[in-house]
């Protein structure tokens, strides 16, 4: 695990934000962390590449109005995309203890999220709402409504990862370990990036497939409901993505082996929750910079 976050962060590099509020021994330390895996696994959703994906389509729809606030906010010449993994890199040493946020962890056997899910608040769905009040208020510092923007864009995206809801006892995936195409990873990893990977790495080539699903119906239909109502789309989508061949009575265990047939299963509902999540941080960031 270590290593491929190492990479995921090398090759994502550090935006103009972070490289100046990083000292050098900090970010020593920040990859030493990743190398060891130092980082709770369960606290990477999606990806590098799948925030990034997800984070321009929610750019190609902010108002003029956001779009201000917003460059005020980050520092000069960063965007949304530049800094949409801050809370997976920066985040976790900036604010310790706040992997748990990024997740909730919901059986899989369960009908729907339960409050009693978030102890003490310390999870995705309760910051969505926490770091959106954040946000909202033009008293707060600066640098407290900066960090509530970044940590706020990377959840909104977070809780339309099924593995990031769902869970079988295993860490949302972590420790069920799996053979895709013949290669070690687990669940929750295939799901953040191996998926995603075998589709493409580019991300332009992702938002032209998922634009297709930016249809009006579907953005009505997507701008409706709560935070709540997201974390239970990510938990049916969960149950699935345990049950493979769809129907299967048992959920994938460890040493399981999947080839492309998952592949072709998991493809469209990962277009989905990239368009969704994307749709819908445009949608929080317009109505709190109006």
């Amino acid at each position: 695990m270590g290593a491929s976050v190492f990479r995921r962060a090398e090759a994502l590099g550090e935006p103009k934000f972070m490289q100046m509020a990083l000292r050098p021994s900090v970010r020593l330390v920040l990859v030493t962390a990743f190398v060891l895996g130092a980082c709770p696994a369960h606290a990477w959703a999606w990806g590098a590449h799948g925030h990034r994906i997800a984070t321009r389509i929610a750019e190609a729809r902010l108002t003029p109005e956001a779009r201000k606030e917003i460059r005020a906010l980050l520092h000069e010449g960063d965007t949304l995309v530049d800094v949409a993994n801050w809370a997976d890199h920066e985040g976790h040493d900036a604010v310790p203890g706040s992997a748990s946020w990024h997740y909730v962890n919901v059986p899989i056997d369960a009908a729907r999220y339960d409050p009693r899910d978030c102890p003490r608040g310390a999870c995705v769905v309760d910051k969505i709402k926490h770091f959106r009040k954040v946000l909202a208020d033009r008293r707060a510092p600066k640098t407290e409504r900066t960090r509530a923007l970044l940590f706020l864009v990377h959840f909104v995206e977070d809780i339309h990862q099924p593995l990031h809801v769902g869970d079988n006892r295993d860490r949302g995936g972590n420790a069920t370990q799996i053979q895709f195409l013949r290669e070690g990873t687990n669940l929750h990893r295939l799901w953040d990036t191996d998926l995603i990977n075998f589709v493409s790495r580019d991300e332009r080539v992702w938002v032209e497939r998922i634009e297709p699903l930016l249809s009006e119906d579907n953005i009505r239909s997507w701008s409706r409901g709560t935070v709540e109502d997201w974390a239970n789309e990510s938990l049916h989508f969960a149950k699935e993505a345990y049950h493979f061949p769809p129907a299967a009575k048992r959920a994938l265990q460890t040493g399981s082996a999947l080839d492309k047939n998952y592949a072709t299963f998991a493809q469209p509902i990962i277009e989905r929750r990239l368009a969704q999540s994307g749709v819908r941080l445009a949608n929080e960031l317009n109505a709190l910079f109006p």
